[in-house]
């Protein structure tokens, strides 16, 4: 009797792993760049909300204002943070399911548009973040969502989860076909 071959890992196209490594470097900067400039960038976040009193319905009341600005300086932040967190995640995503694709997807079009989607998917999503916080201060909470919604996390997250399920669907193909 014979062992069936083992699985030989093959390695995702190299601009896919410099991807991959650019997100996680680009979060790991991120978050440094946040501890160091805390208070710069909620002094400019303030500032620019300040300039846009309507938007975030300011009324000139201190006590009310101050519940607003510091609501949508929590939330400035937040996004900050959650660049730095999903583009790190993605990073490692993309490498993984990258290199799964190479491995279990055939050679040709199905398996470049899945390491392609996956890519630009991974890498693309986390920047939403930054797309929220950078917009709060001058489109506001809501608007500001709204926008990074639609131009960055809808587009770069389906693409993301369409590699992902036909990825999925490889791979148990893959291991129950007859």
């Amino acid at each position: 009797m014979t062992a069936p071959d083992p699985l030989t890992w093959r390695m995702p196209p190299r601009w896919v792993l410099l991807v991959g490594v650019l997100s996680i470097v680009c979060a790991e900067v991120a978050g440094a760049s946040m501890a160091r400039f805390k208070l710069e960038l909620a002094r400019w976040a303030r500032g620019a909300m300040l300039t846009h009193p309507t938007i975030h319905g300011l009324v000139g009341v201190r006590d009310v204002d101050e519940r607003i600005l510091d609501e949508a300086l929590v939330k400035f932040d937040a996004g900050l943070r959650l660049f730095h967190m999903h583009a790190e995640g993605m990073g490692l995503v993309v490498i993984a399911t990258a290199t799964v694709a190479a491995t279990l997807a055939g050679p040709g079009a199905a398996r470049r548009a899945i390491v392609g989607l996956l890519t630009i998917g991974g890498a693309g999503y986390p920047v939403g973040y930054l797309v929220w916080s950078a917009l709060i201060p001058s489109q506001g909470l809501e608007r500001a969502k709204t926008i990074a919604e639609w131009l960055v996390w809808i587009p770069f997250g389906s693409a993301a989860i369409v590699a992902l399920w036909w990825l999925a669907a490889l791979v148990a193909w893959r291991i129950w076909r007859p």
